[in-house]
């Protein structure tokens, strides 16, 4: 995002010398730190913020010869912001800061923010439509419905006059505009629509032809710039249909280009949260190693997993199924499946190609039964002796989001469940892990990289990274809102105050998956 906005003068800097010198400044695409920098060395001040409020990797362009600097500061900061001079150090905060302090309310709670809630629901058959898109139209920000239908859109003060648009595969697309909504409830209706591809159609599309072109067009779809992406991040755990343990967290992720494929994408954290126990584990301790950064490689596009990969083509049938509408927008969906029994792991599962551009746009996939048994050596990191850990399915699923006429990763899920046995302790349990992920918002960026102690690793485990559990934990981020079940399940850690009294008593065996 580029910045060259003018605003007026403030009045707080005209009786301070050092913002009323005058400098030059000829920076583009560099970030908000950086320009800062610039600015202290010109006018031989320091600054000092909160940098989980003031986004110093946003990108700036800035022209400017002879300007005062606190008039530069105005166009750099935006007007959500105030500076105050102490001496030569320039103090930023957010101009609602003191106010909240005032009324003892957290900072990252906004009065100015619009939040719309509701339940999206099927126009026909009064189905709740889970995973649905709910996003502020041309912008990059958003989040979607849970498994329940229901959705909560948190609209930035310069987005209030920005329409909504709820959208999902299968039915047609819809707009609401913010200031015909009473209150901040809005139940949604969506109406199916499916076009199925006639017999001519079928006859004259080939699979393998949607592919290529898929594969073509590639560096015309996706971002050709690295990216960061806010994300929200969710992991939760069954033992036997119980839950066991629920964390979240708020991510970024430094997304690489999709013509560099070889550079890996990075995860840092910007805050999460964790229940204690809702359930102690009975028996053995079940671990997950690696959540977050691979859930990073679901983005099937720049992994080119083996059924998009050319090389691996021969070990796949494809078969054109029919066409969706998807975001308003003809789609191919793609049936693919093992082309026999193959000695690696295969996937099974429907791809979803844009007809006019040929960009993926979802995919819904699995390790086939013959390809779970060659994965299962990879799968299991550690397990205890005398247990016997078999994995028992492994479905994922991407969805990307176009904005500027570019398709960024938008959502992903996996859902991993295991059976742990040993006759010898007379355990029998499945084990199910559920991860979802979903970007928020995105921006081009100058960074290259996270520092090495904020990183995110696949060795990490995620649930030994963060603490506590607090209901107004998010603030302003967007998040995908717990389903039913789950709130049921967190019901008493939300009424007691993050403390439930459970058998204290810990599991001797441990098991660690990937």
């Amino acid at each position: 995002m580029l910045w060259s906005f003018s605003f007026p003068l403030a009045a707080q800097y005209e009786k301070d010398f050092n913002l009323k010198k005058k400098i030059s400044l000829h920076m583009k695409d560099q970030s908000r730190g950086n320009v800062l920098d610039e600015i202290s060395g010109q006018a031989g001040i320091s600054f000092s913020y909160d940098p989980s409020i003031l986004n110093t990797d946003q990108l700036i362009s800035a022209e400017y010869d002879s300007i005062a600097t606190g008039q530069l500061l105005e166009v750099i900061l935006g007007e959500e912001f105030q500076i105050r001079m102490l001496v030569d150090q320039c103090i930023i905060t957010l101009k609602r800061a003191r106010d909240q302090q005032l009324a003892n309310l957290p900072v990252s709670v906004s009065s100015d923010v619009l939040r719309i809630s509701g339940i999206i629901t099927n126009a026909e058959s009064g189905d709740v439509i889970p995973y649905a898109s709910v996003s502020v139209m041309n912008e990059p920000l958003g989040t979607i419905s849970n498994k329940d239908g229901v959705y909560e859109l948190k609209i930035p003060e310069n987005y209030r006059k920005s329409t909504i648009v709820f959208s999902c595969m299968g039915f047609i697309q819809m707009s609401l505009d913010p200031d015909t909504i009473k209150g901040e409830t809005a139940d949604i209706q969506m109406q199916p629509f499916n076009v199925r591809i006639g017999e001519v159609i079928v006859s004259a599309v080939n699979p393998i032809t949607v592919l290529d072109n898929f594969e073509d067009h590639i560096s015309e779809n996706y971002p050709d710039e690295i990216r960061l992406m806010t994300s929200f991040y969710r992991e939760v755990l069954l033992q036997d249909k119980t839950y066991v343990n629920v964390s979240e967290a708020v991510i970024q992720i430094l997304k690489s280009a999709y013509d560099q494929t070889s550079r890996e994408d990075r995860i840092r954290f910007l805050k999460g949260r964790k229940s204690p126990d809702v359930q102690p584990f009975k028996w053995v301790d079940f671990k997950m190693q690696g959540g977050p950064f691979y859930m990073t490689k679901l983005d099937v596009v720049r992994t080119m997993d083996t059924f998009l990969d050319k090389e691996y083509r021969r070990f796949y049938k494809y078969e054109l199924d029919y066409l969706i509408d998807y975001f308003e927008r003809p789609t191919y969906v793609i049936l693919f499946e093992p082309n026999g029994k193959i000695d690696f792991p295969c996937y099974e599962g429907r791809l979803f190609i844009d007809r006019e551009t040929y960009a993926l746009v979802h995919a819904e996939f699995s390790l086939s039964k013959d390809g779970m048994k060659y994965a299962r050596k990879s799968l299991i990191r550690k397990k205890p002796k005398g247990f016997n850990v078999r994995p028992l399915d492994l479905d994922y699923r991407v969805t990307y989001r176009s904005n500027a006429g570019r398709w960024s990763l938008s959502t992903a899920q996996t859902s991993v469940r295991f059976r742990v046995r040993s006759r010898n302790d007379k355990i029998n349990s499945v084990f199910h892990s559920v991860s979802d992920l979903l970007v928020t918002n995105h921006e081009r960026t100058a960074l290259k990289r996270f520092d090495k102690d904020e990183t995110f690793l696949p060795t990490d485990i995620f649930t030994e990274m963060i603490i506590d559990y607090d209901k107004e934990f998010w603030g302003d981020f967007n998040i995908i809102q717990p389903d039913d079940d789950l709130r049921k399940a967190l019901k008493d850690i939300n009424t007691k105050g993050g403390v439930i009294k459970n058998d204290t008593s810990k599991p001797d065996q441990k098991l660690q998956t990937k």
